[in-house]
């Protein structure tokens, strides 16, 4: 290659009238609405809602104190203030009514599958297939799991934010230098996508593809390299302080193939795998995917570690061919996934890391729809559209109806899981049905796997039946447990409590007291440590 920059196709979008623009765009985002419109009707569910919602102190009014605490300190294992915000506007106008904050979650989706369909028209140039991307995404049953369950507000929220930021760089990139204003207009929108949900901090990497396929510099005297490196220190610097914080206080898997490098990337392999595979659309969506067995021949290895370097070899396939498709499309969906994949998120495999993943699959498949339309007639391609967009739907439809209740969520996950959380909080919706042996059966097939929780619940089912020695004898284990977990103060507190309350219905008042002052001094906030304790003084008292 010579001092002068290689000769590329200029980036250039098909002009559109602004009608046939609003007609496009409001089938994409009404198709949105329809489909998730049963959502409304959805409760909040027994997965997080209640730490982010329902018993959240800090979303219940726009105070002072409120949004102090929401910007400055992490919310359970992880720092995302503008998901937390965006609840306090959801309490603000409808307390704890679900109908409400299902409602913002669903006009988010809406908005974000037509940003989706304006940044694929931006970046390829073509509004037909911009238009049949934008429908995809708005229908594709991965995104189920984003928008029907409260609690990924930051996937749909991150979104809104994110698709604008790379708009502006579009706006902004020139062939030899940026314009400021919407330059800096995409700094803005990046750090707000951040403050959303820290995963998106790896976007810039895409803005580098943008720049390799519209940089007109020069790249052997260096000032290619230059503009391209400078001017993403701004998104280094908007999103590396919250990479930090998340990185400290966010849960990472203590799975043992953690700690074997190798083994970590031959499953992270298989990872890439199903995630290319789910985005079709084609096999079962569940809440958990259990974690497979890691096979260790020399075809599966192969096999696996190939799942990392697919999606980058497409995007070198399409810079070989000038394919400006292939290089968004897979490049997209290759950097949207790299937290997931590459991570140590503790589960194995996620629908939510596919939220804006998966736009670049919905382009390619849009794209090679209408590649193929050239030799077939044009009532074939668009009745095959309406194929696939049926198909998305009704997949979308049938597992949109999973999240309905905490019942339903997890009757359907346990279909295809023996994930513990799945059995522990099926378990916990039957003690508030009142039905007891199931619940203790439940717990039972959740404590084969190593955790405190089932032990827990196995010591309050006990406990309820009136089997004192058999809830003692389960407490034993979850403070095993709790030891090998390491230092948790308030489930030790927790674990304190329930020992002392099985105590006092043994009529072992003086250990019961003693066990429920040392939950309080653990953690001094425990309502019902406090009552139980003055109770446990009253009989010792009375001489009991």
């Amino acid at each position: 290659m010579g001092s002068k920059a290689p000769s590329k196709p200029a980036r250039r979008v098909e002009p559109v009238a602004k009608s046939r623009w609003l007609l496009a765009a409001g089938a994409i985002a009404l198709a949105a609405v329809v489909l998730n419109l049963p959502t409304l009707h959805f409760q909040f569910v027994s997965w997080d809602d209640s730490h982010y919602v329902t018993e959240n102190p800090w979303i219940r009014g726009w105070t002072a104190t409120n949004l102090t605490h929401i910007f400055t300190q992490p919310w359970f294992v992880s720092y995302m203030p503008l998901q937390l915000v965006s609840y306090v506007l959801d309490y603000s106008l409808w307390g704890f009514k679900p109908f409400g904050y299902h409602l913002q979650q669903l006009v988010l989706h809406a908005l974000d599958s037509v940003l989706a369909f304006e940044l694929v028209r931006r970046l390829i140039g073509r509004f037909w297939l911009a238009a049949l991307a934008g429908l995809f995404f708005a229908v594709h049953p991965a995104h189920v799991e984003s928008v029907a369950w409260v609690s990924a507000r930051k996937d749909v929220l991150s979104a809104l934010f994110l698709i604008p930021s790379v708009l502006f760089y579009l706006r902004a990139r020139g062939e030899r230098s940026l314009g400021m204003k919407p330059y800096v207009i995409s700094i803005v929108f990046f750090a707000l996508a951040v403050l959303s949900k820290v995963n998106v901090v790896v976007m810039p990497l895409f803005l580098v593809l943008v720049d390799f396929e519209t940089l007109r510099l020069p790249r052997r005297d260096g000032r290619w390299w230059m503009e391209v490196a400078g001017n993403k220190i701004p998104y280094l610097a908007a999103g590396g302080a919250v990479s930090v914080v998340n990185w400290i206080v966010e849960v990472k898997t203590q799975a043992s193939y953690a700690k074997e490098p190798f083994l970590y990337m031959v499953l992270k392999g298989r990872t890439a795998w199903d995630y290319l595979w789910h985005a079709t659309g084609i096999p079962r969506l569940n809440p958990i995917y259990d974690t497979p067995p890691i096979t260790t021949d020399v075809v599966s290895i192969l096999v696996s570690l190939a799942g990392l370097f697919f999606l980058p070899a497409l995007v070198w396939l399409g810079f070989r061919l000038k394919n400006r498709v292939l290089v968004f499309g897979a490049g997209w969906m290759f950097v949207m996934l790299l937290p997931a994949v590459f991570f140590p998120v503790p589960t194995y495999l996620a629908d939510r890391y596919l939220y804006l993943a998966v736009l670049g699959f919905c382009w390619l498949l849009a794209a090679a729809l209408m590649e193929a339309r050239k030799p077939i007639p044009l009532v074939v391609t668009v009745l095959v559209a309406v194929v696939i967009t049926a198909f998305f739907a009704v997949r979308a439809d049938r597992y949109n109806r999973a999240w309905a209740t905490s019942e339903s969520l997890w009757s359907y996950t346990l279909v295809a899981s023996q994930d513990f959380r799945a059995y522990n909080n099926l378990a916990r919706e039957r003690m508030d049905q009142g039905r007891w042996e199931e619940a203790l059966r439940l717990f039972e097939l959740g404590s084969r796997q190593s955790n405190v929780t089932s032990w827990e619940g196995l010591t309050a089912v006990n406990y309820k039946m009136g089997r004192y020695e058999e809830a003692l004898k389960a407490n034993d284990k979850s403070f095993q447990l709790h030891t090998v977990k390491g230092q948790d103060l308030i489930e030790e507190a927790e674990l304190h409590y329930k020992r002392g309350t099985i105590f006092l219905a043994m009529h072992r008042t003086n250990e019961s007291i003693a066990e429920l002052q040392t939950a309080l001094r653990l953690n001094p906030s425990h309502a019902e440590a406090k009552r139980i304790l003055g109770l446990a003084n009253q009989v010792k008292q009375q001489g009991g």
